[in-house]
């Protein structure tokens, strides 16, 4: 079986992406979207989610370059002095895995965005996140926790064996350390009772991806689930 799901993150952090997100779902371009509840424009997301009610939305757990739900005062360790998260990715798993960052920090934050997708009315289909720290070794069984409290049955798996333009040697080391860590989360989200899909495409090509590109990847999918990441706006 060739199955794919035609996603699209980043809902909720501006205008523009959301109206791109919705434009390409009305088109029949996408079929599920990944909202960041901690975006500015996330209310307005989910008020016009309601008059979609086929677009599967899920949670765009967001842990870095946007200011968090909860007060930063209840997340010391999760914030900068001016009450941001961590500026990057990389500047996050540093910190993390230095133990800079508590984990109780992480889970009330996670919560606290299941929590705020509740509030605006969403019923979530699926779970991933901001730039896929939620394959980082303790953040996984986080948001894993707060996903089964939240009733969500999908977890995204960013194993991405077919690429767009990888590019230089830091980039194959990167990809090399994210398909190590996807495989261990197929492992563990699909030990805990939840779907993922086999196969990612889309985080090495993000902002290179034009439409012969798209349907030469479409046409070279294999067995399986295929995730296909896209950024609208």
């Amino acid at each position: 079986m060739i199955a794919a799901i035609l996603n699209a993150d980043d809902l909720g952090l501006a205008p523009a992406i959301n109206e791109g997100i919705f434009e390409a779902h009305a088109r029949g371009c996408l079929t599920s979207a990944s909202l960041s509840v901690v975006g500015p424009s996330a209310e307005e997301a989910a008020r016009v989610c309601r008059g979609f009610p086929r677009l599967g939305v899920g949670l765009h757990v967001t842990l870095v370059a946007e200011r968090p739900v909860l007060p930063p005062q209840s997340i010391p360790s999760l914030v900068d002095g001016h009450g941001w998260l961590p500026r990057s990715a990389l500047h996050f798993a540093q910190r993390w895995c230095t133990g800079r960052i508590v984990p109780g920090d992480v889970r009330r934050e996670v919560q606290a965005q299941f929590e705020r997708a509740a509030d605006l009315g969403v019923d979530l289909t699926h779970v991933d996140s901001h730039q896929h720290l939620h394959v980082l070794p303790g953040v996984l069984q986080i948001v894993i926790e707060a996903g089964k409290n939240a009733g969500v049955g999908a977890v995204r798996i960013p194993r991405e064996t077919l690429t767009i333009g990888v590019g230089g040697w830091w980039r194959r080391i990167l990809r090399c350390g994210l398909n190590i860590l996807a495989r261990r989360a197929t492992r563990i989200v699909r030990a805990a009772g939840f779907v993922a899909p086999d196969h990612f495409i889309g985080f090495f090509g993000a902002g290179r991806i034009d439409a012969n590109i798209l349907l030469s990847r479409i046409a070279a999918l294999g067995d399986g689930v295929t995730e296909l990441s896209f950024h609208p706006a």
